[in-house]
């Protein structure tokens, strides 16, 4: 499962017109570990990558005629402008995705002197092929974790508080959207990407490795601060308990406090064993010491599941076209009744007036 990646002569090592000209996108399941790494490679004078910038998933906006204010709906999703630092006039005159993203993206690197750009986020898991296909020669990093591991990770988030995995459906979201990850990624080379796959689990334990690993596939020098999180940059990391860690100068390595209810686990044991039967042992390659002698999933849960799976994915993006099309009015009024009245707060703390006002949007 691992990229075999050829070390270059130390003169080789720096990003080329081409390597530049394409995004780089981290990409993991929520939960398992892609913060950590997009943390540490953003240390890299080299590379500036957004974090959760998302506007991928406001795609839909720009099939549309009026698509003159997807930055301001941008903005209110996500806050991605405040949170990167980005004068919205960089959206000025754009209006196809495409260009959107490239121009939103460079901007942020070269705000930052960096040569590499891109995004991290999660919530590309399942558009892998989408965006390799509209980034001809994009590259990828993804990053697995023990899908056990995962489901706690998000079940901690949820009760700590965070709604987006307080959702219905997010563990098993996390892990059928396992193997969805795995079988995009698959297509990649076949589609002219470049792929780079880490396990979270090596991040944590064997961090220079790793980091060394990510640098030569990326042809740009690696140095011992990238495997440490002293100085940083967190600042467009959502408020929250669940970046705690984060937030940090230590890298924890090691089990977490196990709030996984049993029953889920056993079902993510039944299909760590499915899936290794079916991959022929190669997938997935933590947890090493095996799940126990849980039985495979049957044919009918197996279905069962894809098919709860497809329509919590429906829903997902039923919501996404609402918000895209929904008058603005209206998705003001939305953001203030979930997050509550003046000063609301929206995802890292901004108030919604303060989210909008840069961009004209108002009632």
């Amino acid at each position: 499962m691992e990229s075999v990646i050829e070390p270059h002569p130390s003169s080789e090592l720096k990003p080329s017109a081409e390597q530049a000209a394409v995004p780089l996108f981290i990409v993991s399941i929520w939960r398992a570990g892609s913060s950590l790494l997009l943390a540490l490679l953003n240390k890299h004078p080299q590379v500036a990558l957004t974090f959760e910038a998302d506007l991928v998933l406001l795609r839909p906006i720009f099939r549309m005629p009026f698509t003159a204010n997807w930055a301001a709906r941008w903005e209110l999703w996500n806050q991605a402008f405040r949170r990167h630092g980005l004068d919205p006039e960089v959206a000025s005159g754009i209006c196809d995705f495409h260009s959107a993203f490239v121009a939103v993206h460079q901007k942020y690197a070269r705000g930052k002197g960096a040569m590499i750009w891109g995004d991290k986020s999660p919530n590309y898991y399942n558009r892998l092929e989408m965006l390799a296909r509209e980034f001809p020669g994009a590259r990828f990093i993804i990053v697995w974790r023990d899908p056990a591991a995962t489901a706690n990770a998000i079940e901690r988030g949820a009760q700590a508080g965070a709604p987006y995995f307080r959702r219905r459906g997010t563990k098993l979201r996390s892990l059928i959207g396992y193997e969805v990850m795995k079988q995009q990624r698959d297509r990649l080379p076949s589609l002219g990407a470049e792929v780079c796959e880490v396990n979270y689990e090596d991040l944590t334990q064997n961090t220079a490795a790793v980091m060394q690993k990510v640098c030569a596939f990326l042809r740009i020098p690696f140095d011992d601060e990238l495997a440490n999180l002293r100085g940083a940059d967190r600042s467009t990391v959502y408020a929250g308990e669940q970046h705690a860690l984060l937030r940090g100068d230590k890298i924890v390595a090691g089990p977490r406090p196990d709030v996984l209810d049993p029953g889920f686990r056993s079902k993510v044991a039944q299909y760590v064993n499915w899936w290794r039967c079916k991959y022929e042992g190669a997938w997935p390659e933590f947890p090493r010491a095996g799940v126990g002698n849980q039985p495979l999933p049957n044919c009918f849960q197996r279905v069962w599941d894809r098919l709860r799976y497809l329509v919590l994915q429906a829903v997902d993006r039923l919501r996404v076209l609402a918000f895209c099309f929904s008058p603005t009015s209206l998705v003001l009024k939305h953001r203030r009744q979930k997050y509550g009245a003046e000063p609301s707060r929206i995802h890292g703390g901004q108030s919604v007036k303060a989210a909008t006002q840069s961009l004209g949007v108002s009632d």
